[in-house]
Order: C-alpha cells, then structure tokens, then sequence
C-alpha cells in the first residue's frame, strides 16, 4: 500500500510539472495544423491521435526545462511552493532526463509520419526547429526582453509540422500557425508576465512587462498604458487573422459561424479589460482570468476552420474540458490550477 501511495505521489509530481492544465492547448497545436489542409479527408483518428501525444511530449518538454531554468526566480514566491521542483520532490536532474524523454518520444513518434526520406527529413527539421525555439525561450526568457517571440515560434513551427504530415503547408496553414503564434505570445508577454510579475521583480527578471514599467508595490498592480496597449495590439491583431480566411482563401463562413466568432471576439476583449483593471495583486482571481481568456482565445480557430469539415468544431471543447479536468483532478478546483 505505501508503494502504491509513493507511486501515485511520484505520478502527480510529474503530471505536474508539465502544467497538465493548459497541456490540452498545445497538444491541439500539431492537429490544428493538419486539420487547416484543404484535404483533411485523408487525416486518420489515429494521425491525429498521435498528432496530439506528439504535441503533448513537446507542451512537457517546454514547461519541465522552464521550470529548471526558472526554479531561483520561483522560490522568491511564497505561492509558488507547492510546484515540484521548489518543493524538491522532483529534483533538477529527474526533470531535466523526463524533458529530454519527452523529447526523443516525439522524434520517435514521427516516424510514424514517414513515407519518403526527403519529405520526413523536412519533418524533423521543422520539429526541431520548434524544440530548438522553445529551449531558447527558457533559456533566456527571464534574461532579455521579447524572448516570448520564441515561444510563439516554437508554436508556430508545431502547427507547420502538422500540417507538413498531410503535404505541402497551404496559405491557410501559415494562418492557422501565426494565430497559434500569436495566441502563446499573449498568453506569455502579458498573461504570464502579470500573473508572475510580483516575483519577476524582485528577481530581477528583464521582461517586456518589467521594460515597459508593469510593477506590484505594497501589494498595488500597476501596469501601465504601453503595457496594455501592447496586449491589445496583439489581440486585435489575431482576430484580424481569425477572419482573413473569409476574405482571402475562399473560406464559406456560415452567418452562425461569423456571429459565434465575433462574440468570442468581444468577450475576450472584455475579459483582458477586467484582467487588466485588477488593482491590488490576487494570483487566485488573476488565475481565474487567464483561464477564461485563454479559453475563448483557442476556440475561435476550430471554429473558423469548421468552414472545411464541420466536426472541426468539437476541437474547441479539448481545452477548456482538459483545463477543468486536470484542474479537478490535481487541486480539486476548475478555474484555479496552484501550478499556474
């Protein structure tokens, strides 16, 4: 019975230093991308499958390096105690040999995806290419400012390595992989730069939010007008993404479609404001924000793509029922993961 306890503890460890949370959102990354090909007749439940697991080992592999890069930074939280690595059930080298694991599981799980060797050299280069973004990203994201531009990218490359398993990348492809981008550079520059910005301070992390002002002092949020216009420059600029397929590839939007977009739209506008307007520093309701915004963020592209396959849609729903799920299982709450 205890080994059987040891286990399940070890087990919940590892589930989370991954952020099982918002796994779900980058896992869809690789799927999206095969999904915006024109000819998703040929995709397979069992392609998109391992599509997902593909995009799951490459989410834990980000999250598990991060997380040792930034383990000094995050012991200067008292709210950030319970994740593994600062408590130390998980040590530095434990973590580092599970993300190189992961790592070497989606290589492997690529091949899957071989049919010639010049078209799957392509393939490796472009995972690579993601890996490769995301280490820099953890590297030095605490380091120089705009370094969430490689996050973004790594994102960017997934969706492209998705779609360069069906064949060539369409224009919509390279949409769908900017909008992914853009997505993770929100959630990076300005969602995580507020929920970590009380302790991003005091370790003297060189962020675009610590450039441009952003600061927690006796308690008191301030986040100033070029911080939160940045935000909004780069939501404006997704959504603007979100339709061009309408306009520019020929994409059948149904009236249904245009309407749900543009609410999703408005209430993620809406969203960003409250977050934004929160005065004195509350990670638990900060938490609570991201996570709605996030998840009216993500629904949008399944729903734009919906247009070539109607059952597209029903990606939508993978993000926000893994968000609430994992949230359940690990700490017993749906909105706010201690892990975040």
């Amino acid at each position: 019975m205890r080994l059987w306890f040891t286990f399940l503890q070890m087990l919940r460890d590892y589930l989370e230093i991954t952020r099982l949370f918002n796994m779900g959102l980058t896992a869809v990354a690789p799927v999206l991308g095969a999904l915006s090909m024109w000819n998703i007749g040929t995709l397979s439940l069992l392609e998109l499958f391992l599509l997902f697991i593909i995009g799951s080992f490459a989410h834990a592999y980000g999250f598990v390096l991060n997380d040792v890069i930034d383990i000094k930074v995050d012991k200067l939280s008292k709210e950030l105690t319970t994740r593994p690595l600062v408590r130390g059930s998980i040590t530095r080298k434990q973590a580092i040999t599970f993300a190189v694991c992961c790592m070497i599981g989606s290589f492997l799980l690529s091949f899957f995806f071989y049919s010639e060797l010049q078209r799957y050299i392509l393939l490796l280069f472009i995972l690579l290419a993601a890996y490769l973004f995301a280490t820099v990203y953890d590297i030095a994201s605490k380091k120089y400012p705009g370094m969430d531009l490689f996050v973004a990218g790594a994102i960017f490359f997934l969706i492209l390595f998705g779609a360069s398993t069906i064949g060539t990348p369409t224009l919509l492809a390279y949409v769908v992989a900017l909008i992914g981008g853009l997505q993770v550079l929100f959630m990076n520059m300005i969602n995580g730069a507020i929920k970590d910005i009380d302790h991003d301070k005091e370790g003297s992390a060189n962020t675009v939010a610590i450039r441009l002002g952003a600061k927690v002092h006796a308690g008191i949020m301030a986040l100033p007008l070029s911080f939160k216009t940045t935000g909004y420059l780069i939501e404006t600029g997704r959504i603007l993404l979100i339709f061009l397929p309408f306009v520019c590839f020929d994409l059948h939007a149904e009236l249904w479609q245009i309407v749900l977009l543009l609410v999703l739209a408005t209430l993620t506008f809406i969203f960003i404001y409250k977050l934004y307007s929160i005065k004195t520093f509350d990670r638990s309701r900060i938490r609570r924000f991201i996570g709605i915004i996030v998840i009216f963020m993500y629904a949008t592209t399944p729903i734009m793509l919906s247009s070539l396959y109607i059952s597209i849609m029903l990606v939508a729903l993978i993000p926000p029922l893994w968000f609430f799920g994992s949230n359940l299982l690990l700490h017993r709450t749906i909105f706010e993961p201690k892990t975040m």
